[in-house]
């Protein structure tokens, strides 16, 4: 085998490609990065991704000592050798075997998600000191491990169930730096799956000189400039909100890390020849950074961009920007008001439209359709939504017109639904007697009943309104009411049958 650049300089290096790994370009500088910086890397995927295939073809290139232990049958004999007294009787000694960790430079720990938790533990200083016992590994400077996706309460029917796959113990997973999701065949072009059906099980015989990459990158690492690890400090400190917002709330070792992936990332994707620029080197480091994907957690891309929309704003920003004060305020409904007033001097339509789109995205049913309610007409005067922020947000309001438009409704419910249907009348009832509603809101939950087949406490959502109305209600109270959605307000008249 060959060991030398086969590509031309004005072309990208597809380093991962080059050994007959298809599919997995996008990777590139992720895995480049990680074998720049030894930090170590957990794989997530299903059995047949080429996980293991991967780390020991890239060890063997590297020529490496390295170790390929299955966690979930390794016992402490296989990794330390045999325990026997020392000659003066006073200690252990180890009797060595050629599958020892001592001499190691790599190992990879696969099946790490099968093992037991108490195995787990053992592991846990490999991973994190590069020590077994209290002894260091003087030689190891790769730690790897791989993993199944675990089996989890919401998985769907359709997807496979790893029994023997366990969350990893929160601690061990946020010593990975590195957590890479690996795609399946099925999510490869047919270009890739035909490459990976013909070469993929054998090693090709010209493969970039992977060892001269890696240092090409570890210069440009050393040779990052401050202005950019000011920015990539401002990045990952603008994403703690956020991602605490999403749930996926990170550690101050995690955050560090994002801040070090980033610069090697960026390292990486300038010596391969690919994408260099900042944010997109950025939103790598955070999708191949976020821990939790070794809990078992399934994190939608679309949750990840918003919140690296997010950190992009606040990034390197002034600090009389809003995107300061806006990204401290956790509730999404609540950080749209706020940045209400400072369109169009201090934000943009796009940026606004972003952030009604989010907080949209994330709410119920019935919420959206007080989001609607309150934001739409404002929007509609001041001008601050985009077209499809605005599409989006009428929708609640075209299905309340409709059905004021058609004036009668019959609906057929089981009687054990009739409670929820007098609750819902005797409550807007209520609210209208005590001035807490309109026949606007009281369409709006007619409608979420009638149409919607939503259930919900009519008496919470009521009072939720009128919160939200103080947010968007007060500071431009003309618009709220220069639009009419329904026709003279008159609430539908509504025949129950059942």
């Amino acid at each position: 085998m060959k060991n030398q650049t086969c590509a031309s300089p004005s072309e990208p290096v597809r380093m991962l490609r080059s050994l007959n790994l298809y599919g997995l370009d996008h990777l590139d500088p992720v895995i480049l990065a990680a074998l720049a910086d030894e930090r170590p890397m957990l794989l997530i995927a299903p059995h047949g991704t080429a996980k293991s295939e991967l780390l020991n073809r890239l060890a063997s290139i590297l020529g490496l000592a390295h170790r390929h232990y299955n966690a979930s049958l390794i016992s402490f004999d296989d990794l330390l050798g045999y325990p026997v007294p020392n000659a003066e009787r006073d200690g252990l000694t180890y009797l060595r075997t050629p599958g020892d960790l001592w001499d190691a430079e790599s190992v990879f720990l696969d099946e790490i998600s099968r093992c037991r938790p108490e195995t787990q533990n053992k592991l846990f200083s490999i991973v994190h000191e590069k020590k077994v016992q209290g002894l260091p590994l003087e030689r190891l400077r790769y730690r790897w491990a791989a993993m199944n996706p675990p089996a989890t309460a919401d998985q769907a029917e359709h997807e496979e169930v790893y029994e023997g796959s366990l969350p990893l113990d929160p601690a061990l997973a946020d010593r990975f730096p590195w957590v890479v999701q690996l795609p399946v065949i099925s999510d490869l072009s047919r270009e890739d799956r035909l490459g990976l059906i013909d070469n993929g099980d054998r090693m090709p015989d010209c493969v970039p000189d992977i060892g001269a990459l890696v240092g090409r990158v570890r210069g440009l690492i050393a040779e990052i400039p401050v202005s950019l690890r000011e920015w990539a400090a401002s990045y990952v400190d603008a994403l703690l909100p956020p991602l605490q917002e999403a749930g996926l709330g990170i550690s101050g070792r995690r955050a560090g890390h994002l801040a070090k992936s980033i610069h090697a990332l960026r390292a990486a994707a300038r010596v391969l020849g690919v994408d260099a620029e900042v944010p997109t080197v950025a939103y790598l480091a955070l999708k191949h950074g976020i821990p939790q994907r070794g809990q078992g957690r399934k994190i939608e891309e679309s949750m990840l961009k918003a919140v690296h929309r997010a950190a992009l704003a606040v990034a390197g920003t002034p600090a009389e920007s809003p995107w300061h004060k806006l990204s401290a305020i956790r509730d999404s409904v609540e950080r749209v008001a706020a940045a209400l007033p400072h369109y169009p001097e201090g934000l943009t339509r796009t940026e606004i439209s972003s952030l009604v789109c989010d907080a949209y995205a994330g709410l119920s049913i019935p919420r959206r359709y007080l989001l609607a309610r309150h934001l739409l007409p404002l929007a509609a005067t001041g001008g601050f939504l985009n077209v499809p922020a605005f599409e989006l947000l009428s929708e609640p309001a075209r299905k309340v017109r409709k059905i004021v438009e058609a004036g009668t409704q019959n609906i057929q419910m089981p009687r054990a639904k009739a409670s929820c249907w007098d609750a819902l009348i005797a409550a807007i009832g209520l609210a209208r007697k005590r001035g807490f509603a309109d026949d606007e809101l009281g369409n709006y939950l007619l409608t979420l009943h009638v149409v919607e087949k939503e259930e919900f406490k009519p008496a919470e959502i009521i009072e939720l309104d009128q919160e939200w109305g103080r947010l968007f209600g007060p500071e431009a109270p003309e618009a709220v009411t220069a639009v009419r959605y329904l026709p003279d307000n008159v609430p539908p008249r509504v025949t129950k049958r059942g």
